[in-house]
């Protein structure tokens, strides 16, 4: 018989003792766990006969042996128990191969004539041993498909994998996804198929998304054509002008500088012509030019005279211009403000320019710490909202000479504990006047 199905089987009974007696049925062997007796108990007069049924139902099971299952029935007697008898039968187990098959995954994409993959997974479920050939096709004949290996030997109880390849016979290159359904059969020998379905989403060769990335980039090339040639390019080029026009007044300048004695610089046209010219009638003698006087040609510059001069004064040869005053250079500085020290005032003829604040509360105190510049209130933060905190100012906070950039805390904390908290400045310290 086939595992899953049912066979049944009579024993009979006879009571061959003097007095009434009951005989219980037992099924022993391999086939004890799946038979039962119907019923399991038969009661007798002296010399009556009894029948039994013997119900074998072998279930569905791998570890099920196929063959020959031998198996007995004990009939025991309660009123002689050593009399008790056994008496034995043999069970043919037919071999069978349970097939299922599952694909996974069900949908795969490919583009063009790519081919997508898939694993189809056969278990056999039977007490022998499975040799299963795979068959795969489409009913539209639009994929071809791929199955490897062809054929497996799948033992009872156990799971083989058979690798699926499929592609789309044609491409197309633009457009929505085409979708085709194709199976793969798992043919047992001497048994029905076993279908398993997958779909193919074969997609366009061009992407969905190529056009429009070509439009922006084209779009990005066309400003960046324009943005060179209508403000990069006309902003190199005078400043590439004014650097050239600028080396050339310089080079002039130094040329006039060499020719003139003493290295006074030269001034130009009319300041030249005015030194240059003669003295008034019933002026001082004093007040015309030198004969050190440069002469203006035409389409030259004109130098006035280093002895030029009023009142009767002159100037002497290669004296040099006064230098404008300048101021130092900014330096950095850093200031730690904390109960002891807790403010800074910019000095005098000098400007505090603050540009990090690192406020520090290292132990989870609690209160208010407030930042005042002058009196006025900054920053005013809760110490239970941070441990650390840093700030850092783009435009930094100007502290003018004479005023104080200071700290105060407001602390709360329980059992009068004093609050402890830092807060580090740094910034440039500036020279005003």
């Amino acid at each position: 018989m086939s595992p899953g199905g049912e066979v049944h089987t009579e024993i009979s009974v006879k009571n061959n003792g003097p007095v009434v007696d009951s005989f219980a049925l037992s099924v022993l062997g391999d086939a004890a766990p799946w038979a039962v007796c119907e019923p399991d108990a038969i009661s007798l007069f002296p010399g009556q006969d009894g029948t039994a049924r013997i119900l074998l139902r072998p279930p569905v099971d791998s570890d099920l042996p196929y063959g020959p299952v031998p198996f007995a029935v004990r009939i025991a007697s309660s009123e002689d128990p050593p009399g008790s008898v056994v008496e034995e039968g043999v069970l043919e187990i037919t071999p069978v191969a349970l097939v299922s098959a599952d694909m996974s995954p069900r949908t795969g994409r490919a583009r063009g004539m790519r081919a997508s993959r898939h694993r189809v997974a056969v278990d056999n479920h039977g007490n022998a041993p499975a040799f299963i050939e795979f068959v795969g096709g489409d009913d539209a004949d639009t994929v071809d498909v791929q199955v490897r290996p062809a054929e497996l030997e799948v033992p009872p109880g156990s799971a083989a994998f058979a690798e699926v390849r499929v592609r789309a016979r044609r491409r197309f290159w633009r457009g929505p996804s085409v979708t085709h359904r194709f199976q793969v059969l798992a043919q047992p020998l001497g048994d029905a198929p076993v279908r398993s379905d997958g779909t193919l989403l074969q997609e366009a060769v061009l992407p969905s998304w190529l056009p429009k990335a070509v439009a922006l980039a084209a779009a990005a090339a066309v400003t960046a054509v324009a943005l060179w040639f209508g403000v990069l390019r006309p902003a190199v080029r005078d400043a590439a002008t004014s650097a050239g026009t600028t080396a050339a007044q310089r080079t002039v300048n130094q040329a006039l500088q060499q020719s003139v004695p003493g290295g006074a610089p030269a001034q130009a046209g009319a300041a030249g012509a005015s030194s240059g010219a003669a003295a008034a009638p019933g002026s001082s003698p004093s007040a015309t030019a030198s004969p050190g006087a440069v002469k203006a040609g035409p389409g030259s510059t004109a130098s006035p005279s280093p002895s030029a001069g009023t009142g009767g004064g002159s100037a002497t040869p290669g004296a040099a211009r006064p230098a404008a005053a300048g101021r130092p250079a900014p330096v950095t500085f850093a200031q730690t403000l904390d109960a002891a020290n807790p403010g800074v005032t910019a000095p005098a003829k000098h400007a505090l320019a603050l540009t990090d604040v690192v406020m520090q509360n290292p132990a989870g105190d609690q209160g208010t710490l407030t930042l005042s510049r002058g009196g006025q209130v900054l920053f005013s933060e809760q110490l239970a909202d941070f441990r650390d905190y840093d700030l850092h100012f783009i435009t930094a906070i100007m502290v003018p000479a004479g005023q104080r950039f200071s700290l105060s805390v407001s602390c709360t904390n329980p059992g009068s504990k004093a609050c402890t908290p830092v807060v580090l400045i740094s910034g440039m310290n500036d020279t005003t006047s």
